[in-house]
């Protein structure tokens, strides 16, 4: 049986393809999987992910409109999907300190959590398995993954060129 070393070294491109539609599938499954145990759906799923993203980043909050945008849904959706989320108790609104009119929202999933463990599960996948690479190969994971979004936002654009407007995909 090839070991993993020879499996890098003899990777083709079909190998390539099916090991990212097996990480798609399990992607699915973790999602299905987190949204089940902690009862909320995709899109909430999605705004406290990214909560908790820009937390490890130094930043604790985000206004609403920030979110309208990463989800690309109304206003009117997104003020329903905080008071869901602060209802739940998952979210927290704030007094933005510039503008009187605003709000800041805060992710109130507390540190050590099984929810926070469960929303966390694919950053700390990835985060583990990028540690395990040499800075080349992790510069090759980039620009392989970069070149993949660019391809897929380029065959989008093509496709519904033919099939009518579509979203396009965020830009990376």
């Amino acid at each position: 049986m090839a070991g993993k070393d020879d499996v890098r070294h003899t990777a083709s491109a079909e190998n390539v393809v099916r090991a990212l539609d097996d990480l798609v599938s399990v992607e699915k499954s973790v999602d299905r999987a987190v949204l089940h145990a902690l009862g909320i759906g995709p899109n909430d799923a999605a705004v406290l992910r990214h909560l908790l993203d820009l937390e490890s980043r130094g930043t604790t909050t985000t206004t609403p409109s920030s979110l309208s945008d990463l989800l690309g849904i109304s206003s009117a959706a997104t003020t329903a999907l905080i008071d869901r989320l602060a209802g739940a108790g998952w979210v927290e609104r704030q007094p933005h300190p510039q503008d009187r009119r605003s709000v800041l929202i805060r992710a109130t999933v507390p540190p050590g959590s099984p929810a926070r463990r469960l929303l966390a599960v694919r950053r700390v996948a990835i985060s583990s398995a990028a540690a395990g690479l040499g800075a080349q190969e992790r510069r090759t994971v980039v620009e392989f993954l970069d070149e993949l979004h660019r391809a897929e936002q380029h065959h989008l654009a093509e496709a519904t060129a033919v099939t009518g407007p579509a979203e396009s995909l965020p830009p990376r």
